[in-house]
């Protein structure tokens, strides 16, 4: 029998297999059991070296938004608190009953880096002042053509010279540009127990020049700057240069020309005024104005201004304004004065009235309207809207050298009359219609002289397109008629122009 047969289960005694399989067993479990805990130890350092930096990251995190909350809850504070000083002069100056919707930039802060929108229109908030500023005003282009005689700058049609004259013969169908009357205003308002305090400033290019406009012309084309407007007020008080009391704009026509039609009452002047409204629209105003007294005399001495000024011109006006249009009375009282070569001096109580309408026509923007006025006008009438009314005051002083009889002196009073119409052919174009007309009684002892004019008459008429709100372009005509003293025996010219216009608002 083979001894390695095996014919049942159990093993022969003699073998040695199962014992040496048993060790490797439990020699494999004992170093099982001492390798492990190693092992795990090398896990659990791991896992708690990165649980550690896990922790450390959640504090670094929490530190720095409690830093960033409290940075921003400074940030916070900070912008409330100039959130509160700059709500209170927005709250003052605007005006009463007019609620604001906030600019965008006030929406994102309020802080002063913003620049915030005044109370006034168009204006805004000087940066640490409760000043509302405004800056504003407009470039004028005219281009010219004056196939009678050059007149100026304005059609001053009775700066007209007769036919056959030299002054007129050089100055036939003449061409020119200009653009003296662009105009540049700064207006502030601040808020005060007392009411606004407000400020204007106005500032265009007619001034005076030496030898004329031609003469300026020759050297760079520019103009001399002068004072329109400079005034201030507070609450109801006026006090400054700003337009007459007495003279009423709003009812008068729209007109590339800078005079408009003849006789047409215009006047900045010095004044102190008071304010009173009346509600519904309406106002009552009275004002102490720069008194001024031209004259002519029998010396041939013509649109002269006297030193005798007595006493300031007094000037009163009521005005109602709303959607039906605007309405206006005004008068004025004026002592006069005239002291002679010898020191004699003689004054002479003068006044005058005006009236003016504009009405606004129904289902329409079309408007009609006009004014009318009489009186001792004088320097409310500028010479170059028509007669030399500038000569309130016609003065006998005789024609000797020395003149030993008394001096007599008479009021030239005047009268006249402008009407307007304004279409609106579309929302871009229009056209305006303008009559005016004046008369001035002269002194009939007065000497003959060309340069006076007894009556002036004009007619305007202009196409303006607007293509965008700041802009105004177009064409006007004018016709007119001067007639001349009687004893010149000149009566009746005409002239006529025609001007290319522009206006750039800002």
């Amino acid at each position: 029998m083979n001894r390695w047969a095996n014919t049942s289960n159990q093993r022969p005694r003699w073998v040695k297999r199962p014992t040496s399989l048993a060790a490797q067993v439990l020699c494999c479990a004992v170093a099982g059991l001492t390798m492990a805990p190693a092992a795990h130890a090398d896990q659990l350092s791991r896992l708690e070296a990165e649980v550690q930096d896990l922790s450390a990251q959640i504090a670094q995190l929490k530190t720095a938004q409690a830093q960033q909350a409290a940075t921003q809850a400074k940030q916070a504070a900070t912008q409330q608190k100039q959130a509160q000083q700059l709500a209170r002069p927005v709250a003052v100056a605007q005006a009463p009953g007019i609620e604001l919707t906030p600019m965008k930039a006030e929406q994102l802060s309020t802080s002063a880096e913003y620049v915030q929108r005044g109370a006034m229109p168009h204006s805004f908030l000087v940066p640490g002042t409760n000043t509302s500023l405004s800056i504003g005003g407009f470039i004028n282009f005219q281009g010219i053509y004056d196939p009678t005689e050059n007149l100026g700058p304005k059609f001053a049609i009775g700066n007209l010279d007769p036919k056959g004259s030299n002054a007129r013969a050089q100055s036939e169908r003449t061409f020119h540009f200009q653009d003296k009357v662009s105009r540049l205003v700064v207006g502030s308002s601040t808020p005060s127990p007392y009411g606004n305090i407000t400020t204007n400033f106005g500032l265009d290019f007619y001034g005076f020049t030496s030898g004329g406009d031609n003469n300026q012309a020759l050297q760079n084309n520019s103009w001399g700057a002068r004072i329109v407007t400079a005034y201030g007020t507070i609450g109801p008080f006026l006090v400054g240069m700003a337009n007459s009391n007495f003279i009423d704009d709003p009812d008068s026509l729209e007109s590339f020309d800078n005079a408009g039609p003849a006789g047409l009452p215009a006047a900045r002047t010095p004044q102190v005024r008071y304010t009173m409204s009346l509600g519904k629209g309406g106002a009552l105003s009275f004002a102490l104005e720069n008194p001024q007294t031209g004259y002519q005399d029998t010396r041939d001495n013509i649109e002269a201004n006297t030193k005798t000024n007595p006493f300031p011109d007094l000037s009163v006006k009521y005005e109602r304004e709303g959607d039906w249009g605007h309405f206006q009375v005004s008068g004025i009282a004026r002592d006069l004065g005239f002291t002679d070569m010898n020191g004699a001096r003689k004054t002479k109580f003068g006044a005058a009235a005006l009236m003016g309408v504009t009405l606004n026509l129904p289902h329409s923007k079309d408007n009609v309207g006009g004014q009318v006025w009489y009186g001792a006008l004088g320097r409310y009438l500028p010479d170059d809207f028509g007669a030399n009314v500038a000569s309130v005051l016609a003065v006998n002083n005789g024609t000797a050298a020395n003149p030993t009889g008394a001096t007599n002196i008479e009021i030239q009073p005047d009268v006249g009359a402008e009407l307007f119409f304004q279409h609106w052919w579309t929302h871009k174009l229009r056209s305006n219609l303008g009559l005016g007309y004046n008369h001035q009684q002269l002194a009939s002892w007065l000497p003959a002289d060309p340069t006076n004019a007894v009556t002036t008459k004009t007619v305007h008429v202009n196409l303006i397109y607007r293509p965008v709100p700041t802009v105004d372009v177009g064409l006007e005509t004018m016709y007119g008629q001067k007639t001349f003293q009687a004893g010149t025996g000149l009566g009746t010219q005409a002239a006529w122009r025609v001007e290319a216009g522009g206006i750039w608002h800002f």
